[in-house]
């Protein structure tokens, strides 16, 4: 009987094994399995009304809406996004990236990573944005899992408020910029380009937007934004988690498409939710 057992576990040993590596490759296979997020302040939550920090800016952190529109179990999404990111966009872009990449993500995300690499007052003629964008660029290179980006959108209707003259780049070096992601972007597999611009120029214009097929009409996309123009609200925060998560699933298997919750509605109630804990699902 001995013998019989353990030419049993000779045998099965193989398949056993194989059986293993299977259960764990599809615990780690997922994408979403554990997300970064890196960045400025639409990315880390800011408003003008708590400039220390609060309670309405914890409602603000983006990581809370993906996390929302998550289904797919997942840890608790990581923001590594500062709302200072503007002072020192290269140090602080360069201490994110590498803190990223030592949680060993399997997605980062950085919708306004960035941004302060073509705005700024660090750089003032077009050949110096140009420039510093490409040093930005050079800092997302050793990041090889997924990585959603935003291109950078025209925000000179918060000029005078949140930005000065002096930070806002011109039209050309706002096209130039834009131009070099998008050929950045398309030597490199694993990086999808959300585009922040004609969000933010829908939401500004207060004009329809649609993303996956929920359209938010003329007249309804102006509350998208704060009053300063620059920095989303809760239901912005809400429609532009649901608009990166599209922008990377559309590259995906359509059986994935259950994998995310497409109801912006329900994104903002799970996302503005404060409390202690987290929206995401535990992982299995």
């Amino acid at each position: 009987m001995r013998l019989l057992c353990l030419l049993l576990l000779v045998v099965l040993a193989p398949s056993i094994e194989a059986a293993d590596k299977g259960i764990s490759a599809s615990k780690t296979k997922s994408p979403w399995r554990r997300i970064v997020m890196i960045g400025a302040s639409a990315t880390a939550g800011f408003t003008a009304s708590e400039m220390l920090g609060g309670t309405n800016t914890q409602r603000l952190r983006l990581n809370r809406y993906i996390d929302a529109a998550l289904i797919q179990p997942h840890e608790p999404v990581e923001n590594l996004a500062q709302a200072l990111f503007f002072m020192q966009p290269e140090a602080a872009g360069q201490n994110q990236v590498r803190d990223a990449m030592e949680s060993l993500p399997t997605m980062v995300i950085g919708a306004d990573f960035l941004f302060w690499f073509c705005y700024g007052t660090q750089a003032r003629t077009d050949a110096e944005r140009q420039k510093r964008f490409e040093n930005g660029l050079k800092l997302l290179g050793p990041i090889e899992c997924p990585l959603i980006l935003g291109d950078i959108p025209d925000a000179s209707a918060a000029v005078g408020g949140m930005l000065s003259e002096a930070q806002m780049p011109s039209a050309a070096a706002l096209a130039a910029a834009n131009r070099r992601l998008k050929e950045w972007a398309a030597t490199r597999r694993n990086v999808v380009v959300m585009p922040l611009a004609s969000f933010m120029r829908a939401a500004m214009a207060d004009k329809p937007l649609v993303v996956h097929g929920h359209t938010w009409q003329a007249g309804q996309t102006r509350r998208l934004l704060q009053e300063d123009m620059l920095h989303p609200s809760p239901p912005g925060a809400a429609a532009l988690a649901l608009a990166l998560v599209d922008v990377f699933q559309a590259t995906r298997p359509p059986q994935t498409t259950n994998e995310i919750r497409w109801d912006p509605k329900e994104i903002l109630r799970r996302g503005s939710q404060i409390g202690t804990g987290s929206t995401s699902r535990p992982v299995q």
